[in-house]
């Protein structure tokens, strides 16, 4: 008799720290998963803000291309530079197309980004 009591008290202890055990590994794996959310939209976000900033120097290729062409074409010459023009940054270059009346296309680019811009009168 005193065998089965012992048995009922050591059962019923072992059922509580199931259920607290259980309770612990949810507990864990739900804050595991707003971790690696939070992760996930964190590293997206250093992503989106290191192309933010190529973008921006790409856009500046482009505006020192067309003002290059602009200044040539209000000087007289109307010549714009052929071809690839390195700027002071590396692996920044401009291209432009001038179509000899109104119209100038400049394209910056820095790295793999891409900016385009055109100037009309």
């Amino acid at each position: 008799m005193r065998y089965m009591k012992e048995n009922k008290i050591n059962n019923g202890l072992f059922q509580k720290g199931a259920v607290s055990i259980v309770l612990a590994v949810l507990l864990l794996s739900i804050l595991l998963v707003i971790g690696l959310g939070i992760s996930a939209l964190m590293l997206q976000q250093i992503k989106l803000s290191g192309q933010s900033g190529r973008s921006v120097i790409a856009f500046y290729a482009a505006d020192a291309g067309a003002e290059r062409c602009l200044y040539n074409v209000r000087k007289g010459t109307g010549l714009c530079p052929s071809g690839d023009v390195f700027l002071d940054i590396p692996s920044t270059k401009y291209t432009v197309d001038y179509n000899g009346v109104d119209l100038i296309e400049s394209t910056g680019t820095y790295r793999t980004t891409v900016r385009k811009l055109q100037v009309g009168w």
